[in-house]
């Protein structure tokens, strides 16, 4: 065998993941990448020099699904023959595959199942968020038989899937502490693509923590689709943080994303008391409309909201940040109005704002998309200008 034959079958698989979405999907890809790096598989930067190329997907707005569709597009071009592993295999013996492994990955697959190898034939798998777990398999499989493989049909997570000790960044980690959504606001995808509401068990969360800590990391973020709904057991979210507050070594941890209705003053009373909590809250208010908060299912009003954002920033005094979305159905000048007086008035240090985009299977579909595109560009670009405005004020008044 020559020198450059015995370079080639030394050399492991590499896989590429790209990642779409929110904090959520960058933990997924990490924990996924750990799995893989586990069996074999070496992580690549790019897609063009990998052999397994994945894209870890977001179906919350329809323009994060169109940028996928787009990049998915691209890579028709490069399905080929990997440029220089034809002969390598697997660290534990499988055959290397012959032509590079395309895979949609998370929200979208859950979304679209089947329909994305009708509109993208190359590609070979289709995972949802929740069969992540099985991934290196379903390649293997690829690998072998040839063959496209769909898997979407799980609606809770495996709690192995976060066993790898793998982290991409050093100095801080992203934690899980539960998945999926029970609210069912009326426009949010979240309950059909990653499930109901599902606690982790509080030793796996306390286990990953720890070995995070032990291995060098001591900040951490807890991440859920509504964090303060966490319950497991008789262990409630604000009880975790007081015992995530008493792990030896940890310096700072804060959490993500929190719902209105199930926020209290006992967690701002956590937040002042608890040393280690960084003292930030995102807390999304979507309107500042009654009667759009109901279409939305929000399950609160802007009083209550405003009550909140009084009360924590007298108890915690931290910074607050928020989401806001435009152009929901039926949204009047009237109903935008309140959202701005809104804004003004409790003066967030941060605001993230959305155009309002029609998502599949919600309860908002049903309803007409009545705002014109223009019109929503409109109330979106003057609540950015606004929010723009609060926050030079408030970097003024630091300094």
């Amino acid at each position: 065998m020559s020198t450059n034959s015995k370079t080639c079958a030394q050399k492991k698989p590499s896989v590429y993941i790209k990642t779409f979405g929110c904090q959520m999907n960058v933990r997924d890809s990490e924990a996924l990448s750990g799995l893989l790096q586990d069996l074999g598989f070496r992580m690549q930067d790019s897609a063009d020099g990998a052999d397994v190329i994945l894209f870890n997907t977001c179906s919350v707005r329809q323009h994060a699904e169109d940028k996928v569709w787009s990049e998915l597009g691209r890579l028709k071009t490069i399905k080929g023959a990997p440029p220089s592993f034809a002969n390598a295999k697997l660290s534990r013996g499988d055959d290397y595959p012959q032509q590079k492994i395309i895979g949609v990955i998370g929200c979208m697959a859950q979304n679209y199942k089947d329909e994305i190898f009708r509109r993208a034939p190359y590609v070979d798998l289709v995972v949802g968020p929740n069969d992540l777990l099985s991934l290196p398999v379903f390649i293997k499989q690829i690998i072998k038989e040839r063959s496209q493989t769909l898997a979407v049909g799980t609606m809770e997570r495996e709690q192995d899937f976060y066993v790898s000790d793998f982290r991409e960044s050093k100095d801080h980690a992203y934690v899980v502490i539960s998945e999926g959504c029970s609210n069912f606001c009326s426009y949010c995808i979240v309950p059909y693509v990653r499930g109901r509401l599902h606690s982790r068990d509080i030793q796996g969360i306390l286990d990953e923590i720890k070995k995070t800590v032990d291995s060098g990391i001591k900040k951490i973020t807890l991440l859920g689709q509504n964090v303060n709904s966490y319950k497991f057991a008789d262990i409630n979210f604000v009880r975790l943080l007081e015992i995530i507050n008493s792990i030896e070594g940890l310096e700072e941890f804060s959490f993500l994303t929190s719902h209105p209705k199930d926020t209290s003053e006992g967690l701002f009373c956590a937040m002042r008391d608890l040393e280690k909590c960084k003292k930030i809250l995102h807390l999304p208010i979507q309107s500042g409309s009654d009667r759009i908060l109901e279409l939305m299912n929000r399950g609160y009003s802007q009083g209550h909201y405003r009550n909140l954002a009084d009360k924590y920033r007298k108890i915690v005094n931290g910074k607050l940040s928020t989401d806001i979305i435009v152009g929901f159905p039926t949204e009047t000048d009237e109903d935008f109005k309140e959202t701005l007086d809104l804004l003004k008035d409790i003066e967030f240090d941060s605001a993230y704002i959305f155009k309002y985009s029609t998502r599949p299977h919600t309860k908002a579909e049903g309803l007409p998309d009545d705002v014109a595109k223009q019109e929503k560009e409109r109330r979106h670009k003057i609540l950015l200008d606004l929010q723009k405005e609060i926050s030079r004020r408030k970097r003024c008044k630091k300094e």
